[in-house]
């Protein structure tokens, strides 16, 4: 079985095609970070400038008269000091020496502290039901409930690793952290379709009798074909990956691999550092990967046409978009984990509305839908008929 793997590596990595798109693969996110900063990034310092004006604006919004009272000027006062503080970030911010300016501790305090302030302010505005304008609070000055507490937990969770806010986006750690992200969104069913979709298809058509069976049966051509180019891929996209930080650590400032990020857990935001959620985006993506992998090599084993095999593929990626139109009933469906950022993150959860999508349930499916795979293709592959061209399967008496 080790010289069919070693073989099967070698036709894979001889083929002019193969080796085109690896290096193009390689190439592209190698070069990553060199072409994100290339991007229309908005700064953290435009988006406070952006809260700086709406927090004065509010202000020419709501009524004097509603400002009396003592819940009024409780109202006026947190808004007026949340203004001061947007001010105090946005300088910090400006100086770009962390989470204070040297010399003006006294001054400007510390962003996480600020920031912290902030979002303790938006609660008890959120609580002020009574307040006269507190529809208009809702509707243009307030983040909702659950963004709030996510400020909060962000905050502590910068205070608990003894960071400073990242001003730079295009920081080591967050290109990576963006790249991380696009991989397992886009690119790595780009490449797994264009690796396994092709493959098959030109076996079957040129080397017919070897595909058949001959001397090998198809299903352990299938399989050992899925591994090779699962950890061609992965091996490529690992490699790619590290290239890509090692040159934006030269070329930016490094950033934290403990930055906090957020991810969608017991349906609750919870903040982990970016190396854990790295490695929990690949490791997923890695249970995915080699699922799309089977379903392709069968398909084009199949269908033999490479255009409609990523046809297919294409609709199965986009699959969850099927359940904007129809309301799913449970977070069990397969197809939602398909965008594994978005279940990471808990957007999945708020878009179609079900708590219970979360990232825990994608290796248990992953696992379901191998066995389910590997039953359906044990039958198809006896369905597949073996005579064409004048070729037969070889019987023994």
């Amino acid at each position: 079985m080790k010289k069919v793997f070693k073989w099967n590596g070698l036709l894979l990595l001889r083929d002019w095609k193969t080796r085109l798109i690896i290096l193009g693969f390689l190439i592209f996110l190698g070069s990553f970070s060199l072409l994100y900063r290339q991007s229309n990034v908005v700064l953290p310092e435009m988006q406070i400038r952006e809260e700086y004006s709406d927090s004065h604006q509010i202000f020419r919004m709501i009524p004097a008269s509603h400002f009396e009272g003592e819940l009024g000027q409780e109202v006026q006062q947190r808004l007026g000091r949340n203004s001061m503080l947007i001010g105090l970030n946005r300088y910090i911010l400006t100086q770009q020496e962390g989470n204070t300016v040297a010399g003006l501790e006294d001054v400007v305090s510390d962003y996480v502290n600020n920031g912290r302030e902030m979002a303790v302010n938006n609660l008890f505005l959120h609580d002020a039901t009574e307040f006269e304008s507190y529809d208009l609070l809702l509707d243009v000055y307030l983040p909702t409930r659950e963004e709030v507490e996510q400020q909060v937990g962000f905050y502590d969770a910068l205070e608990r690793y003894d960071l400073d806010f990242e001003w730079n986006p295009f920081s080591a750690s967050q290109v990576l952290q963006q790249q991380i992200e696009l991989f397992v969104s886009v690119v790595m069913f780009i490449a797994i379709a264009l690796l396994a979709g092709d493959h098959f298809t030109k076996d079957q058509v040129k080397n017919y009798s070897v595909t058949q069976g001959l001397p090998l049966s198809m299903k352990t051509q299938w399989r050992g074909r899925t591994i090779l180019i699962w950890a061609i891929s992965w091996l490529v996209a690992l490699l790619g990956i590290a290239i890509s930080y090692l040159v934006s650590l030269f070329s930016e400032t490094t950033g934290s691999l403990w930055y906090p990020i957020g991810v969608y857990f017991n349906q609750a935001v919870r903040y982990i550092p970016l190396w854990q959620y790295g490695l929990l985006l690949i490791g997923l993506g890695m249970l995915v990967s080699y699922v799309f992998i089977l379903i392709i090599n069968g398909l084009s084993w199949m269908i033999r046409n490479i255009y409609l095999t990523l046809f297919v593929v294409g609709g199965l990626v986009l699959l969850p978009m099927v359940w904007t139109f129809f309301t799913p009933v449970t977070g069990w469906q397969p197809s939602f984990y398909t965008d594994i950022v978005s279940v990471v993150s808990g957007q999945s959860a708020r878009v179609y509305q079900l708590q219970t999508i979360e990232f825990w349930r994608l290796p248990i499916i992953a696992v379901v839908m191998w066995v389910l795979i590997e039953l359906i293709f044990h039958f198809i592959f006896k369905l597949i008929p073996t005579q064409t061209f004048g070729l037969r399967r070889r019987i023994s008496k």
